[in-house]
């Protein structure tokens, strides 16, 4: 969960700082942000088989798949890099080319040409951190995390607000200062998988068409999931850029603590994915069921308490980020609908996570097909302009088809669990073995 955080967290200190800087910066920053994430996010879906593959090897106790599978994800590393930079590239001159000269579409512009080199780091570091994470070494990444969080702070404050002698860059400075923490935090992930490991490769090795076919296999519907569920919160976020600077803030801003609340049941779900595809390569399903279950229970129980904290501390909460009054108002009655969803969301995080672990993730882009666009984003619209409840119509929206997502994967989860006695471990065996 800190990890998780951690990286949720660079982004909030962005979203803070900006919001100093002014109201247009942070709504810039905000659709930059997610114009960003929504297309890194997909291509790093397609990397979330490692979950399964590496923790069922692990649970098997079979080094050589576990030395295959990653010498292998950094063939994927290098394609999906390429792909994802292409595409946000070309998405970035689409949108540059239609929408309107504005001080919003400025700050975009400079955020996200700037934070658009730190993807090689990105991607790099997934691979390494889902390897160690299966090999239950999470405390040396959190350490990494913690540390590049206390770096990006300082660089942001210093480069955004031109504090302790910086230049005052404004939104690149806060795009310069991620790119070098991210780069920081794959230094530090290198140095410390190059001293436990110390490979011995004579050559790189070769592309290997069978392992790439099982990270498509498992890879490509967990992209698919990934796509769907932030891809209605960014198609929503496009629909409220169009209502002013105003609600484009309040909306990023509630956004981003909604986020930031999920990285916890987030952080279980990766757990949840570990221990339940651990326990399936050891042939031990009723440890796997269990494990599954509980993720979910403790999921749910953490959302609860967020849910609290959003209807007690609303206007406390957007005080740290903006001081615009139209905005703080906006902002908390967003938060009363974040605050009803955190829950469902929990549910439906971690029972992906479980899934995962069982090699499952078609169940999570079905759902999330279903729950979010002819449910959710259809109401949504529907609410907002239909009903002209604005800002507000379109997350009751997003809210409704979040718990229809939670239902539907708990629907599937209890019965994929059902025949658990029968599941046979993912994990190739008998190949050809790369020795790590």
């Amino acid at each position: 969960m800190l990890n998780q955080v951690g990286h949720m967290s660079m982004g909030m200190v962005d979203t803070l700082v900006a919001g100093h800087i002014s109201t247009v910066a942070l709504a810039g920053l905000g659709l930059a942000a997610n114009f960003f994430w929504t297309f890194t996010s997909i291509c790093v879906g397609c990397l979330f088989a490692l979950d399964t593959l590496f923790s069922q090897a692990a649970g098997a106790q079979d080094k050589p798949a576990l030395g295959r599978y990653l010498s292998q994800s950094l063939w994927s590393c290098g394609i999906l890099i390429f792909i994802s930079t292409a595409i946000i590239l070309a998405a970035y001159l689409i949108y540059m080319g239609m929408a309107p000269p504005s001080e919003t579409r400025q700050a975009f512009a400079s955020y996200l040409r700037i934070i658009v080199w730190c993807l090689p780091s990105l991607f790099l570091f997934f691979v390494l951190q889902r390897y160690w994470q299966a090999r239950h070494r999470v405390l040396p990444f959190t350490c990494i995390i913690i540390v590049a969080n206390i770096l990006n702070l300082v660089l942001c404050v210093g480069l955004g607000l031109g504090r302790w002698g910086f230049p005052r860059l404004g939104v690149q400075g806060l795009a310069v200062a991620t790119v070098i923490c991210r780069y920081a935090m794959l230094l530090a992930a290198l140095l410390f998988t190059l001293n436990e490991l110390r490979p011995a490769w004579r050559r790189f090795p070769p592309f290997d068409w069978i392992v790439q076919r099982q990270f498509l296999t498992i890879g490509l519907p967990a992209a698919g999931h990934l796509g769907l569920e932030i891809g209605a919160f960014t198609i929503a976020t496009f629909v409220i850029s169009t209502l002013g600077a105003v609600s484009l803030a309040a909306h990023h801003v509630s956004l981003m603590m909604a986020s930031f609340t999920f990285m916890f049941p987030l952080g279980l779900s990766s757990a949840a994915a570990v221990r339940v595809g651990m326990f399936v390569g050891a042939r031990q399903p009723e440890r796997a069921r269990a494990a599954g279950w509980l993720c979910i229970g403790l999921s749910i129980t953490v959302m609860s308490c967020f849910a609290l904290g959003y209807l007690v501390f609303r206007r406390q909460l957007l005080g740290c980020f903006t001081q615009d009054p139209a905005v703080i108002a906006l902002g908390m009655k967003i938060l009363l609908i974040v605050a009803f969803f955190q829950m469902a969301d929990g549910t439906q995080v971690s029972t992906t996570g479980a899934l995962r672990g069982l090699g499952n993730t078609r169940a999570a882009m079905f759902a999330n097909l279903i729950g979010h666009y002819p449910i959710g984003l259809v109401s949504g619209l529907l609410l907002g302009f239909g009903f002209g409840f604005g800002v507000l119509g379109i997350w009751a929206g997003l809210a409704l088809g979040l718990v229809c997502v939670a239902l539907l994967l708990i629907r599937s989860w209890k019965r994929n669990t059902r025949d658990l006695d029968q599941l046979r471990p993912v994990v190739l065996r008998g190949e050809e073995r790369v020795e790590v």
